[in-house]
């Protein structure tokens, strides 16, 4: 009695004859696939941190050529400020609370030294943490970011004139529009995260739909529905049609449920022994049909004794003995110019002719 040992995930991998994508076996394996947030992407953090640099080298400039108060300090601040950030591009390190704190204290120091076109270092930062932060800490980083930008104000006296308290409003302004931009994307961005998934999943049941409409619940092999679907495009193959020798004496005898535990024996060994490429199908009933796409026919005649052999060498065990397994087997050849209907009627013949030559045979046409 040949012994047959099972491995699910090779018979699938066999039954398919396809190699299945990593994205797939998660979602059949139930995980949802990562959706990446975009705004918290090391890439848009290193673009705004160039954007910060330029910005800081601006600065400085203007400060040197403007000569303004403690010019010299204020280039001096500028330039820490730059390689500062200079080193965290340089690390790819996005930002975090220390980082955002020495930031704040020397935009601050420059606010103070009334370095002109600051503002734009609060803003940059501003629009660099909310989009790390989102959410309600979005909120907490812009009224941080806005105190010491009106503290940095009042001490040095710009707010209290017209002009000057029209800029500091303006600035706040802006830092509040930014801040509700930043937390209304980021809402958006969760929405189409959670829609992606609800989609995800819609894509995974509807696959599993699929598979099952084209799979036999018994052998797990394909069925007569997906013969039709996935014979039309092939060209040329060899055509095995397998039928179970004395099938229906063997269910009067022993009861339909041993006749399952057969069919399933032989859908097993199928699965198991043919190649990557190759199909197998129930087709109906008793009867199984292989198809060894871009194979010759000695090679096809070959496969079909040797699947005809080891289901032979198969025994069942019962309370009333031993029960043997032959099939028959009819085998055709698909060209070019034939059509899949006429293949299968050749391979049909071959099979009676199997059958008549006394079973547990191979013939083909």
């Amino acid at each position: 009695m040949g012994v047959i040992k099972l491995n699910p995930k090779s018979m699938l991998i066999k039954q398919n004859g396809v190699q299945v994508d990593s994205t797939t076996r998660r979602m059949r394996a139930g995980e949802k696939p990562d959706v990446p947030n975009l705004l918290v992407t090391e890439d848009i953090q290193l673009v705004l941190l160039k954007v910060t640099l330029a910005l800081g080298f601006f600065i400085g400039v203007t400060a040197w050529i403007t000569a303004v108060k403690l010019s010299s300090l204020a280039v001096f601040c500028a330039a820490m400020y730059m390689a500062y950030n200079a080193l965290l591009l340089r690390r790819c390190k996005p930002p975090g609370v220390n980082e955002f704190l020495i930031n704040l204290v020397l935009i601050g120091i420059l606010d103070y030294l009334q370095v002109s076109y600051c503002p734009a270092l609060y803003h940059i930062l501003l629009l660099r943490m909310t989009l790390k932060a989102g959410g309600k800490r979005s909120g907490r980083v812009a009224m941080m970011i806005a105190s010491v930008f009106l503290i940095s104000r009042v001490i040095t006296g710009t707010a209290l004139t017209i002009d000057g308290a029209l800029d500091t409003v303006f600035n706040l302004w802006v830092t509040m529009m930014v801040t509700y931009a930043v937390i209304s994307v980021h809402k958006l961005i969760a929405k189409q995260n959670r829609d992606d998934s609800q989609m995800l999943e819609l894509i995974k049941q509807n696959e599993h739909n699929y598979q099952m409409a084209l799979t036999d619940g018994l052998t797990g092999l394909y069925n007569h529905r997906a013969y039709k679907e996935k014979i039309n495009t092939l060209d040329r193959y060899i055509l095995l049609i397998i039928d179970i020798d004395c099938f229906k004496k063997l269910n009067d005898t022993y009861g339909h449920l041993m006749g399952d535990k057969v069919l399933t024996l032989i859908g097993n060994i199928l699965k198991l022994s043919i190649r990557a490429g190759d199909m197998a199908f129930r087709y109906g009933g008793e009867e199984f049909v292989v198809v060894l796409p871009g194979t010759s026919y000695t090679t096809g005649y070959q496969i079909a004794e040797r699947l005809r052999m080891q289901i032979s060498e198969c025994t069942l065990k019962t309370s009333e003995g031993v029960i043997p397994i032959t099939v028959s087997i009819g085998m055709a050849v698909k060209t070019v110019t034939m059509g899949s209907q006429e293949a299968f009627e050749k391979a049909d013949r071959a099979l009676y002719i199997a059958k008549q030559s006394g079973r547990n045979n191979v013939q083909a046409i």
